[in-house]
């Protein structure tokens, strides 16, 4: 049995076991949306990797290292 209820957006049906809501979802929706995410984080990359060169070869290692951290952070971050 589940209890069913509207909001604004969309019709919303909770488990009344689990607690859990289920929402009505497209066909194939969220794949548009997996690859929007996996072109952000190699444009993020590819910044992090280009900002670490261009400190280097500028004669800043401190910098370098810390863009490195900053982006090794927030990579496994994402990872885990």
């Amino acid at each position: 049995m589940y209890v069913t209820y509207a909001t604004e957006e969309a019709v919303v049906v909770r488990d009344p076991l689990t607690g859990l809501e289920s929402h009505p979802v497209r066909a194939d929706s969220h794949h548009h949306v997996r690859w929007f995410y996996v072109l952000l984080l190699v444009v993020i990359a590819i910044a992090a990797i280009a900002g670490i060169v261009s400190t280097m070869a500028m004669g800043q290692p401190q910098v370098a290292f810390i863009i490195g951290l900053v982006a090794v952070a927030f990579f496994s971050r994402i990872g885990c």
